[in-house]
């Protein structure tokens, strides 16, 4: 079994990869071979594979902080034996600090590898999901607050926004800012109007960063961020945002629309979308392990 770090060229072999891996553990796909092509843009993310007779039988890619305390992974396979071998490297690579490996869904070889490696379930999080049929409520906007779509040189304000609801979130972890805008504006179709920012007079409120799922699947909506600011939470601001976002995903054609979130998020994160309609689809599983 070699472990090495993944070519560019290799996309649609690690896209072949990870798309039997999503449909027996999800029954759907996950990512498109652009957004893996995007990712190689991107400094902090590592991209590993394993590979066996000239195949390719596992997949990683890492995500490494500003501070190198921490880094996270997710782990595609379905050989135990390629799983203990991509993570044998990321310990040799990482050579100390703090790692978390995310086991998605149902994965049937992940979490058997990672407790034989003295790994600990520490956390999870949930990719919830509502269907778009039938009723969906209008939004309801607390007073002084109106809506309207992201414009072109907001980019900073938005990301500082973000970068304070999420302060203290056990997933988060901040960017330079072009990396973040990099990662948001150099995706593979993109829409800037799918970005919601909510104003009190000339004060970002709140938002909701929209997108198309990273599958591709163009009936299937994200959304990929959703804050309010400190001063107006508790208003009802969350839930007018996402269901704005649901009407308008709908009137461009979507019948699906996701999210992720801590299972364990202190705002209550988890109850509001609940609340407005939303259901369990995916439970993940980060599991740690201090070197």
């Amino acid at each position: 079994m070699n472990v090495r770090a993944a070519r560019e060229d290799e996309v649609p072999a690690i896209a072949g990869l990870i798309d039997e891996y999503a449909q027996q553990v999800f029954g759907e796909s996950e990512l498109t071979e652009a957004e893996i092509r995007h990712w190689f843009t991107l400094p902090r993310i590592r991209m590993s594979v394993a590979e066996q007779d000239g195949r390719l039988v596992g997949y990683v890619d890492a995500l490494k902080p500003g501070d190198d305390s921490v880094t996270d992974h997710f782990l595609m396979t379905l050989d135990a034996a390629a799983a203990r071998a991509l993570l044998d490297a990321a310990e040799e690579q990482a050579g100390g600090g703090t790692l978390h490996v995310v086991s998605q869904g149902e994965d049937p070889v992940l979490p058997e590898v990672l407790r034989e490696l003295r790994y600990r379930p520490v956390r999870h999080s949930f990719q919830m999901r509502i269907e778009l049929d039938g009723d969906l409520p209008k939004p309801v906007w607390p007073d002084g607050i109106a809506v309207r779509a992201f414009r072109p040189g907001e980019e900073r304000r938005v990301y500082e926004a973000n970068n304070l609801v999420f302060a203290d979130g056990w997933y988060f972890q901040p960017f330079p800012f072009e990396e973040w805008r990099e990662f948001h504006f150099g995706r593979p179709g993109h829409d800037p109007e799918l970005w919601w920012l909510a104003e009190d007079g000339d004060g970002l409120a709140g938002y909701s960063l929209n997108s198309w799922h990273f599958s591709g699947d163009p009936q299937l909506g994200r959304v990929g961020s959703l804050g309010v600011l400190p001063a107006y939470r508790h208003r009802g601001l969350g839930e007018a945002l996402l269901r704005h976002s649901f009407r308008d995903f709908r009137e461009r054609g979507a019948t699906q629309v996701a999210l992720g979130v801590d299972a364990e998020n202190e705002t209550g994160a988890v109850r509001l979308y609940e609340r407005v309609g939303m259901h369990l689809h995916r439970r993940n599983t980060t599991y740690e392990k201090t070197l």
